[in-house]
């Protein structure tokens, strides 16, 4: 018996989940070397309660967080953070197949260890800023603030379901695509990052925001490329379509950072 889906069975979600991932998943899933951040003042958008902020800080890395929910108090993140994990996971428990991890149990024990950790270093850190409250598309930063931004976890996934994505809604469509990366863009001063760049079913495919957003970062400045990633987020097809990670370095920056990915 196939572990595939039906074509009704899909992963669905009526709000943005919060949850985060470790530094390690970071690195994998960004396909980045940690020597590649170090000297770099860093951006993560839709940072989440996922513990690279903390641990980056914790190695003497210049990164801040960026989410919505950092508007709360350490305690309501927190909670909100257990819920959301506990109903992602009883999601794919109820519904085998929609999602399939080489070791779930292990995916899910890295969701609340750094949920754990982002707590702990959020309250620490109260007044240091470096966990701001933000949305997309309208980030509380100025033009090329950052070195690196990195955006996981929202943009592509929260599509709606019939682009391919989780959301069960669709206020982060296209038209919102195209000014979020808009708005990364003109935080970013030389790379930004975006992974998952297929759709979030079984077998997953090219995602359809993926063409538009190259094409707005080129128009923007940038140089674009598509690297894989070898981070398991669930969706792994066996068609050859691959997990890969949106890379945009600007032009004018391109002689300094060619050859990085």
């Amino acid at each position: 018996m196939s572990d595939s889906p039906a074509p009704h069975e899909r992963f669905k979600l009526r709000s943005v989940a919060f949850f985060g991932r470790t530094l390690a998943e970071y690195l994998q899933m960004f396909a980045l070397h940690l020597n590649e951040l170090r000297g770099r003042k860093i951006l993560d958008v839709a940072s989440g309660p996922g513990s690279f902020v903390a641990e980056a800080l914790a190695l003497g890395l210049d990164v801040t967080g960026c989410d919505p929910m950092y508007a709360h108090d350490a305690a309501s993140i927190a909670a909100q953070g257990t819920r959301d994990i506990d109903a992602c996971r009883e999601q794919i428990r109820k519904n085998p197949g929609i999602l399939v991890y080489e070791d779930i149990d292990h995916f899910y024990a890295e969701k609340y260890r750094a949920l754990e950790k982002f707590a702990a270093d959020f309250r620490h850190r109260s007044g240091e800023r470096r966990y701001i409250a933000g949305a997309l598309p309208e980030l509380p930063f100025d033009d090329e603030a950052f070195d690196v931004v990195l955006s996981a976890n929202f943009l592509m996934i929260y599509a709606p379901l019939a682009d391919g994505g989780m959301h069960d809604g669709n206020e982060f469509g296209l038209d919102f695509h195209r000014r979020a990366f808009q708005e990364l863009a003109r935080v970013t001063r030389r790379e930004l990052r975006v992974p998952g760049m297929h759709t979030w079913t079984q077998p997953p495919q090219p995602h359809p925001y993926c063409e538009p957003a190259v094409a707005e970062l080129e128009g923007l400045g940038f140089d674009v490329d598509l690297v894989p990633s070898d981070y398991d987020d669930g969706c792994q097809g066996s068609d050859g379509c691959a997990n890969q990670v949106l890379v945009a370095r600007r032009r004018h920056d391109a002689g300094n950072t060619k050859g990085r990915a």
